[in-house]
């Protein structure tokens, strides 16, 4: 197991679409490829529980009703944050870990140091792309299984569970072709670099992301939203109807 001050990644399984309804459990997620204990699916008590493994005087906070985080305010400052799915999904459940540090210069990391540990639990990376000023991204894909693929498809460099978050609460985005693999498949590890020069780092962030389980927890709370929003469209109709006035 990697050390908690060390390394992070991102993961996915594949998951059908839920429907609207009063409090509805998605299906349990398959046990794949975990971040420090942690992995999408868990409930967010068991979730929390287990986040706060990693620290005898710091306490897991609520950041909001969907998600919390531990920040260990040392010298270089590690935030680990879980969201969670939204009602009517119940109980909430863990769909995306994140982790961030940011390096001080006399307490740095070097890049190989980091890509060692990631490498040591989940294998050789799957993809990389190099931004230049926009940092270096490794990614490592898994398929529904837990396994790693080594030849995964250049288009789940594409996804992404941070800028999914919104879509949450107003369901996922009309699908076009890099969204429709995203959310039906993208199982994987992303790793972020910023460099301080050619070995040290900046900083890093990795978030682990079952897009296919966040898709089906996000479907249920829009449609749920949705049927809330007409049912009072249609009760300030019913009303409004009745306010005949008489002449």
């Amino acid at each position: 197991m990697v050390s908690f001050r060390t390394c992070s990644m991102a993961l996915l399984v594949s998951f059908g679409f839920g429907a609207a309804g009063v409090a509805q459990t998605l299906p349990a997620t398959s046990h794949t490829p975990d971040l420090l204990g942690l992995y999408p699916g868990m409930t967010k008590q068991a979730g929390r529980a287990q986040l706060q493994k990693h620290s005898d005087d710091v306490y897991v906070q609520n950041i909001s009703g969907n998600s919390f985080n531990l920040v260990l305010p040392n010298q270089n400052r590690d935030i680990v944050t879980v969201s969670l799915t939204q009602p009517p999904n119940d109980p909430p459940g863990v769909w995306m870990i994140q982790r961030s540090q940011n390096f001080d210069p006399g307490n740095a990391m070097s890049k190989e140091t980091l890509l060692e540990a990631v490498r040591e639990k989940y294998g050789k990376e799957s993809l990389m792309s190099d931004h230049g000023g926009g940092g270096q991204y490794y990614y490592w894909v898994f398929d529904k299984s837990g396994k790693l693929l080594a030849n995964a498809d250049p288009r789940y460099m594409n996804c992404s569970g941070s800028l999914f978050i919104n879509n949450m609460t107003n369901g996922p985005d009309k699908a076009n072709e890099s969204n429709a693999l995203c959310y039906s498949s993208f199982i994987g590890v992303t790793l972020n670099l910023n460099m301080r020069d050619a070995q040290l780092l900046q900083a890093y962030s990795l978030e682990l992301v079952n897009m296919p389980y966040a898709v089906a927890a996000a479907t249920v709370t829009m449609n749920a939203n949705k049927g809330a929003a007409d049912k009072a469209r249609q009760d300030a109709i019913d009303q409004a109807n009745k306010n005949k006035p008489k002449f």
